[in-house]
């Protein structure tokens, strides 16, 4: 396994900012949920400033005291390539927003690599630590760990019995109807049901910080994006494994949302859900067992692309910062990353930017077009 010290170069024409915010709200549970969110976006010069850190000590630290983490994943001692508070570029009068949605019990610098990518490339990029299923640390200097209730909840899901049982029945490459049936017997599984809640709440905070960019342009909250958001044509969101589940229920409850990426994800919580969005899934297999019902259900355009060769983990930066093999797959990591932000770039920009780039017309070999379904 070759190993890095570095991100790569950005794949765009622009610096990357990085900023960070802190927010709070009252959620629909009552509960008060405490936000951070790291915000990735375009400039025009690192003004001379070193590159940003990629994951506070104290956050990394937090992993021992996650039950589920047995031994080292991965590593902070990386270089990347983005830059705090810089100026946000000149060049166009408003950019595209885009959020990222990390996988559950990771932190939102998950995602440093294509955020990363997709800022160089003109978008203004969110990424959320969400309380209890997240781990992170807000710019006042609070730590928070993913809760114990949360990690609970994960681990019961990893030994359920039922799912256990049905997961040795997942066929590789099902055909529609077998799989969506699998996925309708997986997503009726009591387990799930507290799963889909912190997603629920996932999707809440989403929610809320979309509200607070929406300030941020107007004016009524002083920053750099005042006046220069691109909100009009609508947002998009990606999300990796827990992440994409919140993702989908983004795209489902919030008609701001022009389009939907899943990495590796699943369809908790989706069991009628019509998402009326745009949605593209990157997965390995089995994955799709967990995950037909999204494009059964969906209204708009779904599509299923199968990866082969690839680590669960490999859809986030773990490709470049795993410390342990046996998580990784077997693809070159910057192919994987490649992968992902051509997907990703390309879909956003058909679907937010009305440009002609198409999917169905990017080449890796071993990544097949399994599933399209039409607008209905």
């Amino acid at each position: 396994m070759r190993t890095y010290d570095v991100f790569p170069e950005p794949v765009g024409e622009y610096t990357v900012g990085r900023t960070q915010m802190d927010l709070e709200y009252t959620a629909s549970d009552h509960s008060t949920r405490e936000l951070t969110a790291f915000v990735y976006y375009p400039a025009d010069s690192s003004e001379g400033k070193t590159t940003s850190a990629y994951m506070f000590p104290e956050v990394y630290g937090l992993l021992k005291d996650q039950p589920l983490v047995t031994e080292d994943i991965f590593t902070i001692d990386f270089k990347t390539r983005c830059y705090d508070d810089l100026a946000l570029s000149a060049k166009d009068k408003r950019y595209p927003v885009l959020f990222y949605v990390c996988g559950g019990g990771g932190s939102p610098e998950w995602g440093t690599v294509l955020c990363t990518d997709l800022a160089s490339k003109g978008y203004v990029v969110v990424s959320i630590g969400h309380p209890n299923s997240t781990m992170y640390k807000r710019t006042d200097g609070r730590l928070y760990n993913v809760s114990k209730e949360f990690s609970d909840v994960l681990m019961e899901f990893s030994q359920d019995p039922e799912m256990l049982a049905l997961a040795g029945k997942m066929e590789m490459r099902p055909d529609d109807e077998t799989a969506i049936a699998m996925c309708r017997k997986v997503l009726a599984l009591p387990v799930l049901a507290k799963l889909t809640e912190y997603s629920e709440l996932q999707a809440e905070d989403v929610r809320h910080v979309a509200d607070y960019l929406y300030q941020l342009d107007s004016g009524e909250l002083n920053s750099i994006f005042k006046d220069r958001l691109l909100l009009d044509t609508g947002m998009g969101i990606a999300g990796h494994s827990y992440g994409g589940l919140t993702t989908a229920m983004v795209c489902r409850d919030d008609k701001r949302f022009a389009c939907g990426v899943g990495l590796d994800s699943g369809a908790f919580g989706l069991q009628d859900s019509d998402l009326k969005t745009p949605f593209l899934l990157l997965y390995n297999e089995p994955n799709y067992n967990m995950n037909a019902i999204i494009g059964a259900n969906n209204s708009r355009e779904t599509y299923y692309f199968s990866v082969d060769r690839v680590g669960h983990l490999d859809y986030c930066d773990i490709v470049f910062t795993s410390v342990n093999e046996k998580l990784r797959g077997e693809r070159d990591a910057m192919e994987m990353r490649n992968l992902i932000t051509d997907y990703t770039a390309n879909f956003c920009d058909h679907y937010i930017l009305q440009k002609a780039a198409s999917v169905e017309g990017l080449a890796y070999d071993g990544v097949d077009l399994i599933r399209k379904t039409q607008s209905k």
